[in-house]
């Protein structure tokens, strides 16, 4: 079997591709490496492509367009050590039967273990009262703005993968949760206690917590704009790791400043966040850099390296990606 594999060298090979995977990687076949310092462009993978059986793909692949797929005679599987596969793979790769794995349900544990996080340091200001003790020398200043999550309302916007590994891990908060999700059937949560399906409005304005886990398609793009933002009741906590364009940012930043409510953003319209953006110097927003899975590094390239070896035994895969999911996978840009 030929295995391209497409990552560059550099920090984020030796990071999510320690060399112990690496053995195990060639241990299952002829491996081709990309051995540059970076990434593939179009052209290159299409011209490495050629003899493959296997690609194996981490952030900065490029996609597997109809000028690469022209090129890809023999190519069966393509494992992609992250999550979406939205800007890596196009619905000519699935008319192809060329089949398609992603770490997306491993990353997104690790997601959802950020996720409770941002809700802690929220809830409890957390980031503010160390920066007031290390800084400023002032001792229990936010202890009346911090809050518990312990019987708390949870309010999800969206579901999926990230979400249900959420609701697993509130379970021990004892906390109520309402779903808007229009793609989530009520099929689908029963054996949950204490969750239940509800519109958006609702959600927004009941929640002492909004969690944002929609991805972002044209439907969702501005979905919590000025109007929806101004359900959102006094005091709540909204978050959002799943895509900056889903909250319109210039009315968020007007809601911020009106002090009625706290967020947690851990992803923008525009990353990095630009140095004027509205969102900077709010006393009440907790800005983080897209890291909320930044933990799930070399597990998902474990995972693809096993997918590999389940494939070349003609065994069942686990994380492969059907086209219906693929259709509602936020694109990474």
């Amino acid at each position: 079997m030929n295995i391209l594999f497409t990552t560059e060298n550099g920090p984020i090979k030796q990071i999510y591709f320690p060399a112990q995977a690496l053995h195990a990687l060639e241990t299952m076949g002829n491996v081709t490496y990309n051995q540059t310092d970076a990434p593939f462009t179009q052209e290159h993978l299409a011209t490495a492509i050629g003899a493959q059986d296997v690609c194996l793909t981490h952030w900065d692949c490029p996609l597997f367009s109809d000028a690469v797929l022209q090129h890809a005679d023999k190519l069966k599987l393509i494992v992609h050590a992250a999550g979406s596969v939205a800007d890596l793979v196009t619905p000519q790769v699935y008319e192809l039967g060329i089949k398609v794995c992603s770490a997306n349900n491993i990353m997104a544990k690790y997601v959802a273990e950020g996720v409770l996080a941002y809700i802690l340091a929220g809830l409890r200001c957390l980031p503010q009262q160390a920066y007031d003790v290390q800084h400023k020398q002032l001792w229990e200043k936010r202890v009346i703005e911090s809050t518990s999550l312990v019987g708390a309302r949870v309010g999800l916007v969206g579901l999926g993968t990230i979400g249900r590994f959420l609701v697993d891990f509130l379970k021990p908060f004892d906390v109520q949760i309402r779903i808007y999700d229009p793609y989530l059937s009520e099929d689908s949560i029963k054996g949950y206690p204490n969750i239940e399906m509800a519109s958006l409005q609702d959600v927004l304005a009941w929640g002492d917590v909004i969690s944002v886990h929609a991805s972002l398609t044209q439907e969702t793009r501005g979905l919590l704009d000025s109007r929806m933002l101004a359900f959102i009741k006094d005091n709540a906590l909204l978050v959002n790791t799943a895509r900056g364009a889903i909250i319109d940012e210039r009315a968020l930043a007007v809601e911020l400043r009106k002090g009625r409510f706290r967020a947690v953003l851990d992803v923008y319209e525009t990353e990095p966040l630009p140095l004027d953006s509205a969102l900077r110097n709010l006393d009440n927003v907790i800005l983080f850099p897209h890291v909320a899975g930044i933990t799930a590094r070399e597990q998902m390239s474990y995972a693809m390296i096993a997918e590999i070896e389940r494939f070349s035994k003609g065994e069942p895969l686990q994380y492969e990606i059907p086209y219906e999911k693929f259709k509602l996978m936020t694109k990474e840009h």
